[in-house]
């Protein structure tokens, strides 16, 4: 039943009640007085109207307003909406104290649990904070083994619920929130088909489950031997008690376990100082495996009189197994020539970097000696066939460039399709002619491709690390699209062509991790 509300402290304690009861007064066609419950005047003047209309809230009378039936019915609603205000903002004012009163026992329950490891401790400690806000005469804290599936008690009070006896998984109410997980309030014990005890003083009882994740390890019971109507907010603030509990029961199991386990905390320490040991290795690995890396890309590209030469490589880890380089070479008749070429490395680390320097170290050293590009694949893929293990291979574009006449001479060993755009945006594809570097056995020829790049033509050569590279949605950049942006860049200088297709790149993929390197290399005719 809501408390009676004084008219004239009502009136004073909402803002700009006073103002607007009197506008509205002012506004009816007769005088109209409004008096409290015990008939004071508190607005209006004093004297007889032909009504005297009640002003009711919850069937309690607060006060009376007289006036033609008319005006008295307007001001009755006015003060009847004002009074309903107030009774409002009490009730909401309960509800967050109450409120209030429930996070500060949680979060003093918290800081309370965090400070225990004896797991009869922990759970007498929630028996102890749930009787704060929540009516019980009975209470336990069961939990539940799971191989037998019996409820075993570790804290409770009370007489009736500590006596009963033969607490199971799946068998009675406790047993059907410790087999679902699910909270229950059962208002009418006597009445429910799950009573496994037929004389039982409990009469109402609320059980939540002790859950860690997914898992219930145990129930918690609050029950009462008067007849109670438990709430589905007492209900959610035993499920909240009961989570908390379930996680400190757990760590009190750990922490046992961990006390009674020295000889294995000093296993397992051993194993980290062992992992450890491992990290250091690796990361020493992975820093000469870098510095290795580095130290094998060309430091300057040479120049070429009329040609514009540019490469940039971005590892998508600390090491990664992309090469490119750039050599001058000389054909029979001592022509000058370029050879450049972008290879991919199977695999990533230190074991990656020795092959990457061993294809350095093989290119440099055959060339000049071996009289053509094809003879020149083959005599590297040898090589590193009878010097790396079988998984260990390389994928190689290899092109060779005429600088005085534009002659291209192109061989791609196991490579994807990389680009010769000309000078009006058309594309032609260099594609693969053999197989990868030291993939296969010796004796397996390679072909050669041939074209001229003519003034304003603009050789790209790419490791799949463009092409691969995906967005948060899994969608791959993709060849087309790589296309579509080298014709619109056709024309341009050999670094903004780079600069734009990484940029592309890296605003196609935003901040989605990457796990392959991004080479490319462009040589352009002026």
């Amino acid at each position: 039943m809501t408390t009676r509300v004084p008219l004239r402290r009502l009136l004073q304690r909402q803002e700009g009640a006073e103002a607007l009861l009197t506008a509205v007064s002012e506004a009816l066609a007769g005088p109209v007085a409004v008096e409290d419950a015990d008939g004071r005047i508190v607005h209006g003047p004093a004297g007889d109207g032909v009504a005297r209309v009640p002003v009711t809230i919850d069937d309690q009378v607060l006060g009376w307003v007289r006036g033609s039936d008319r005006d008295a019915a307007a001001v009755v609603a006015l003060v009847g909406h004002l009074a309903s205000r107030d009774v409002e903002q009490k009730a909401l004012g309960a509800e967050v104290l109450h409120l209030y009163r429930e996070i500060n026992l949680i979060y003093s329950f918290s800081e309370k649990l965090a400070a225990l490891l004896d797991m009869d401790r922990v759970a007498q400690l929630t028996l102890q904070e749930a009787r704060h806000l929540i009516v019980a005469t009975d209470g336990v804290v069961l939990l539940l083994d799971e191989e037998s599936g019996d409820l075993r008690t570790i804290a409770d009070f009370g007489d009736e619920l500590p006596g009963m006896r033969g607490f199971r998984r799946g068998e009675g109410i406790t047993g059907a929130v410790a087999a679902n997980g699910i909270g229950e309030v059962v208002n009418d014990v006597d009445s429910d088909p799950r009573r496994t005890i037929s004389h039982t003083a409990i009469k109402a009882l609320i059980c939540a489950p002790l859950k860690v994740g997914e898992k219930t390890i145990g129930v918690i019971a609050l029950g009462s031997t008067m007849p109670m109507q438990y709430t589905a907010a007492e209900l959610k603030l035993v499920n909240t008690l009961g989570l908390q509990t379930a996680t400190a029961i757990e760590n009190a199991r750990l922490f046992e376990r961990t006390v009674q386990a020295g000889l294995e905390r000093e296993r397992l320490l051993a194993l980290h100082q062992a992992a450890e040991l491992a990290r250091a290795k690796l990361e020493s690995e992975l820093t000469l495996a870098s510095q290795i890396q580095q130290n094998l890309f060309p430091s300057e590209l040479p120049a070429v009189n009329g040609y514009e030469l540019e490469a940039r490589n971005r590892p998508a880890r600390r090491c990664g197994g992309d090469y490119y380089d750039a050599l001058p070479t000389w054909s029979a008749d001592r022509e000058p020539r370029l050879l450049v070429c972008v290879a991919d490395v199977s695999g990533k680390g230190l074991p990656a970097a020795l092959v990457m320097s061993n294809m350095q170290a093989t290119l440099r050293a055959l060339l000049g000696r071996i009289p053509g590009l094809p003879q020149l694949a083959g005599h590297a893929s040898e090589l590193l066939f009878a010097a790396t293990s079988a998984e260990k291979y390389v994928t190689a574009a290899l092109a060779e460039v005429t600088p005085d006449t534009g002659a291209l001479r192109f061989v791609g060993a196991g490579h994807l399709d990389n680009v010769l755009l000309r000078s009006n945006g058309e594309i032609t594809l260099l594609s693969s002619t053999g197989a990868p570097l030291g993939l296969m056995s010796p004796g397996l020829p390679f072909t050669e491709t041939t074209d001229t790049l003519n003034p304003g033509d603009t050789l790209v050569l790419y490791s799949d690390g463009l092409t691969d590279a995906q967005n948060a949605e899994g969608e791959e950049f993709g060849e087309e699209r790589l296309h579509d942006l080298l014709r619109s860049l056709a024309g341009q200088h050999a670094g903004a062509i780079i600069s734009r297709v990484l940029a592309s790149v890296e605003a196609f993929v935003e901040s989605t991790p990457q796990f392959d390197d991004m080479t490319i290399l462009v040589l352009r005719r002026l």
